[in-house]
């Protein structure tokens, strides 16, 4: 029979539920208390709405001892809430605090385990540039001189990324920059790669990330961002 897609619409109709999934997608397992705490929706009810979610594989569930973490149930969930992200109309800024919320979204935020904003788009125009990486209607490519620089400058090994059982270098469409930022296994190790040499570390608004003085030198010194 052919799939029911009526049951993932339904599901991602509720606005609770899609703020629940927002919040999943900075790519972290979090507990019922954690977001309940981050969307204003009381416990009882986040543990309801994932509960669904759960049963229909969007999101997944962790146990260790009495503490249950719930995430995103792969990389493709991701991609498929971003992609709607971008057809999505944006919602009214109501409040100062609303304001400064999209204000850091917009510059750098995680995209599941990848940088979008203006941060992910930049960093990508600088590879593109730069002859690191080419584009074909779907997907990067890594080139021979990107291959060696991210070995030797960033000690990305992307021949070990390449065997990972996930996309290696795919374009994700940016929903606040409406244009594609470096996601999949490579987008993935230059987040970790920022993150552990503290050039940008998570914002107080969830998802967002905020690029440190650090963070800043290295990419003017080294990329001219």
């Amino acid at each position: 029979m052919e799939p029911d897609i009526f049951i993932i619409t339904k599901l991602l109709s509720d606005p609770s539920r899609m703020h629940i999934l927002d919040i999943l997608m900075d790519g972290k397992a979090h507990t019922v208390n954690e977001i309940a705490s981050f969307t204003k929706i009381k416990q009882h009810t986040v543990s309801y709405h994932l509960k669904l979610l759960t049963e229909a594989q969007v999101t997944t569930l962790q146990t260790y001892g009495r503490f249950h973490y719930y995430s995103l149930k792969s990389a493709a969930i991701a991609e498929m809430l971003e992609f709607l992200s971008f057809y999505s109309p944006q919602r009214d800024v109501k409040s100062y605090k609303q304001h400064i919320h999209k204000k850091e979204l917009k510059v750098a935020r995680t995209c599941y385990d990848h940088i979008a904003g203006e941060l992910g788009i930049s960093i990508t125009n600088y590879l593109l540039q730069e002859n690191l990486l080419s584009e074909s209607e779907k997907d990067f490519q890594l080139t021979e001189a990107g291959k060696s620089y991210f070995q030797r400058k960033l000690h990305i090994d992307t021949d070990e990324l390449k065997k990972k059982k996930r996309k290696f270098c795919p374009k994700c469409l940016d929903w606040s920059e409406r244009k594609n930022h470096v996601g999949g296994a490579l987008g993935n190790a230059l987040l970790e790669f920022f993150s552990e040499k503290q050039l940008v570390i998570p914002a107080q608004t969830p998802r967002s990330l905020t690029i440190t003085e650090q963070g800043k030198e290295f990419l003017e010194k080294e990329w001219g961002i």
